[in-house]
């Protein structure tokens, strides 16, 4: 935001923000300015860049000293700079800003053809924080919110003969996707009788070499941190500082007895799982060291909640072909969350964001005031369809909410509502960042 250094009583602040639309090859602008500046029929001066990459915006006397300036999320075409022709269009009021002293102009700009700074389609996994390429044998786990250590070295403080290749530090492995496992349990339902090759016992041989056979189930195992999109699958005995809890001590009821706190804070860390016969561990509650050959000291690290709970949605998105999912955290109220658009990138002139491109999901969302009436109607009244329930714990939960306000105060007036519908974002895990 742009400051001034005279006539502090009236606002002239500049407030510029961008959306690429990379489906229809498009940017939109919104410049919002104050609506006192149109009492004299007077426009902003904006202004394209040589490299067509950034517009400056500036304001008419007695403000002419005020300006602001926005990198756009991708270079545009020449045409966009008659585009930017105020003059062509009047300023608008945003309809649900009615009290607000603002007006807004948009303009929407064809991007370049031969732009090759484009975002291109990253790797199925690109929007998971914390994979197992992203960690090392020494990695560490420990709770974010009072720094207790959780997972330290491997095998100090046991002899184990399953802890044979203790010295080597921890295995960290990627689990398969959800579809992987849910076409594994459709194959053990339905796969057709083999036919017996002298084995005996009727089974296929190729079924324990080839990963389909009943017992090659994923289970936890010393020594080793199975890693899938929210969580992190570790053996029991692997951990120090965690305890099982029936409640805790922010009052947050667990959804059953198998919930695990850290033993200083009583934050909740996870859940037990008895299939995998191991402790899921929530990345959302975790700080780590990971893997960097460049820093010779450890540094702990926590991706934001935010691209957490965006990965967990991208995941289901892409497994469940979903796109509104009810959040909440065991409470009778939640968040009906609508993924309209998963993978965007937008630039803003507040203070506090970066003057790149941001890569989000946009989410449209409202309130739910009881969500167990929400997911079953009762009989009689119509059910929701493609609808996928994602609970979390009560902080995550108060964070999530936070996040999506914060955001749609940061959107220009006209672009904060759709319909019946608040419009927010949460940003998006990025490789190589």
């Amino acid at each position: 935001m742009a400051d001034l250094t005279e006539k502090p009583d009236a606002d002239a602040s500049i407030y510029l923000h961008a959306e690429l639309l990379p489906n229809i090859r498009h940017i939109t602008l919104y410049i919002s300015l104050p609506s006192h500046l149109n009492t004299n029929n007077t426009s902003p001066t904006i202004t394209l860049s040589e490299s067509r990459q950034a517009v400056t915006v500036s304001l008419p006397g007695p403000f002419s000293h005020v300006s602001d300036t926005i990198k756009l999320p991708a270079r545009v075409n020449e045409a966009s700079r008659h585009t930017l022709n105020t003059s062509r269009q009047a300023p608008t009021q945003p309809a649900n800003d009615s009290h607000s002293a603002r007006q807004e102009y948009s303009f929407r700009m064809r991007i370049d053809s031969e732009d090759d700074a484009l975002p291109r389609t990253e790797a199925v996994d690109d929007f998971v924080p914390w994979t197992a390429a992203d960690m090392g044998p020494s990695s560490k786990l420990r709770c974010r919110r009072c720094a207790g250590l959780i997972l330290d070295a491997p095998g100090l403080d046991s002899a184990d003969s399953q802890m044979s290749d203790a010295s080597d530090g921890w295995v960290w492995k990627d689990l398969p996707s959800g579809n992987w496992a849910e076409m594994m349990d459709f194959w053990h339902c339905h796969k057709p009788d083999p036919e017996d090759h002298g084995h005996g016992d009727g089974e296929d041989g190729n079924a324990q070499t080839k990963g389909y056979g009943a017992a090659n189930q994923v289970v936890a195992r010393r020594g080793t941190v199975l890693v899938d999109v929210v969580s992190f699958l570790v053996a029991e005995e692997d951990c120090r500082g965690v305890k099982k809890v029936q409640t805790l001590a922010s009052g947050e009821t667990p959804k059953d007895s198998s919930s695990l706190a850290c033993d200083t804070c009583d934050s909740l860390l996870g859940t037990e799982d008895p299939v995998a016969q191991g402790w899921r561990l929530f990345k959302t509650s975790l700080s780590a060291t990971i893997a960097n050959p460049s820093t010779p000291q450890p540094t702990w690290h926590s991706p934001p909640t935010e691209s957490i709970i965006a990965a967990q949605l991208l995941e289901l998105i892409e497994r469940e072909s979903t796109r509104r999912f009810v959040i909440h955290s065991g409470h009778s109220s939640g968040l009906l969350l609508w993924a309209f658009n998963p993978d965007f990138r937008y630039s803003n002139s507040s203070a506090e964001h970066s003057v790149t491109a941001q890569r989000a999901v946009k989410i449209f969302f409202q309130e739910i005031a009881d969500v167990d009436s929400f997911l079953d109607p009762g009989r009689g009244r119509p059910a929701l369809l493609s609808v996928e329930e994602v609970r979390v714990p009560v902080d995550v939960m108060r964070e999530l909410r936070g996040v999506l306000e914060e955001r749609n105060a940061m959107l220009p007036g006209s672009a904060r509502e759709f319909r019946e519908w608040r419009v927010g974002m949460l940003h998006r895990v990025e490789k190589g960042e």
